[in-house]
């Protein structure tokens, strides 16, 4: 080997060395690392982490080893610009051979060999010993960082939940629901969440914390219903109000459908007018009942259940005023129609042809009797259509 190899490998070792030491008091200084020898862990984060601790502990004893294996090539290696023979050979032996000794060290089950024990004599390289390094490195990195991101990332999540809870309680206060069973869940699935992160963090699943915060969300969007109600209670009764009085209205207009269908058209395809009788009005009474007695969650209740119900029989009003209406529009949509062809035959000269006017006329009689057969008119106003179409043909072939 000649000597500027031999000076090649040694820098290339003492800047691997130098990283490594760099690497290792980064890891020595990071806050998640000190905090995580001040607390005590349980489970699987303090088994995870005693093993990691270990690792590191080792690995400043390996850095130890490999500086002193550097001293002593460099100090082998000194300033000349040549070397003897036998110098070279034990330069080459101790960067290339298995110089460093980790007898009397604990060897990682992962890094041991099948006929090897856990005390016994390891010697290697000084390569080896940095590939090792490496490795045992990144195990240990691996759970500083896993217990990192937990504190970090989920620890701020739960002190937003704790404020989210903090505020659910006094606004349950103020309205007499700050034991409900929904928040002493969440109370209490809260603490032992903050309990497992302080103590085990690798146990805690980012689900967990997100579960807790749909349910404290759901908790402030129940209560925040009710506040509502008790701070707008007459307002929301008035739009209620207003809300069944179009109802009314609607069902009124749909039975007046009703009503002129089966007067102005022969076996409408209608629908039975909606009833209503007392029971929706009867509700808001007891909605206002329940209010006065300061019973908010129950008015709460009742007044959403009743808006749902309502809108569900608007929409039903509206519909069966529509299709009540349908064949009155159809006719009367008949009626513009064979006034339309009367103008255009009258326009251009055919309204003395006996053929056509016998035909307008049967189909006058047929939208203008009540009741109106919708599927005879319909056939009579287009067969006169038809007619009229037909004879204005030859006439504009003439011109």
């Amino acid at each position: 080997m000649s000597l500027q190899k031999i000076d090649s490998i040694l820098q290339r070792l003492r800047d691997a060395a130098e990283a490594f030491g760099a690497n290792l008091l980064e890891v020595e200084l990071d806050p998640n690392r000190e905090l995580l020898d001040l607390s005590t862990l349980e489970g699987e984060s303090a088994t995870r982490w005693h093993e990691a601790s270990t690792t590191l502990t080792q690995l400043w004893q390996w850095h130890a080893l490999l500086e002193q294996m550097l001293d002593r090539a460099v100090g082998l290696r000194g300033t000349r610009m040549r070397l003897g023979a036998e110098r070279i050979e034990e330069l080459h032996e101790l960067l290339e051979g298995a110089s460093i000794e980790l007898s009397g060290e604990h060897v990682p089950l992962g890094q041991r060999d099948l006929l090897v024990g856990s005390q016994a004599g390891l010697r290697c390289t000084p390569d080896e010993l940095l590939k090792r390094s490496s490795a045992a490195f990144d195990e240990a990195k691996i759970v500083l960082a896993a217990v990192g991101n937990a504190w970090d990332g989920l620890l701020p999540r739960l002190h937003g939940a704790r404020a989210m809870l903090q505020e659910s309680v006094a606004l349950g206060s103020t309205l007499g629901e700050h034991e409900s069973p929904d928040l002493v869940r969440a109370q209490e699935r809260l603490a032992e969440l903050t309990g497992k992160l302080s103590k085990d963090p690798l146990s805690v699943d980012e689900e967990e914390v997100r579960d807790l915060e749909r349910s404290l969300q759901a908790v402030r969007s129940d209560l925040a219903g009710v506040e509502l109600l008790r701070r707008e209670i007459v307002t929301l009764l008035a739009d209620a109000r207003k809300l069944l009085e179009e109802l009314r209205c609607v069902a009124r207009k749909g039975a007046e459908a009703h009503e002129q269908a089966l007067i102005k058209i022969a076996a409408p395809a209608i629908c039975e007018p909606l009833r209503l009788d007392g029971t929706l009005e009867g509700q808001l009474e007891d909605v206002e009942m329940l209010a006065r007695h300061g019973a908010w969650r129950e008015a709460w209740v009742l007044l959403e259940q009743w808006t749902a119900r309502t809108r569900s029989l608007l929409e039903q009003a509206q519909r069966i005023a529509c299709e009540n209406r349908a064949p009155i529009e159809t006719r009367n949509e008949l009626r513009g129609l064979l006034d339309a062809c009367q103008a255009k035959g009258a326009q251009l000269g055919l309204i003395e042809d006996r053929r056509l006017s016998c035909m307008f006329k049967q189909a006058r009689d047929s939208v203008y009797t009540a009741p109106t057969d919708l599927a005879q008119a319909t056939e009579l106003v287009h067969r006169y259509r038809h007619a009229l179409g037909q004879s204005v043909l030859p006439r504009e072939a003439l011109r």
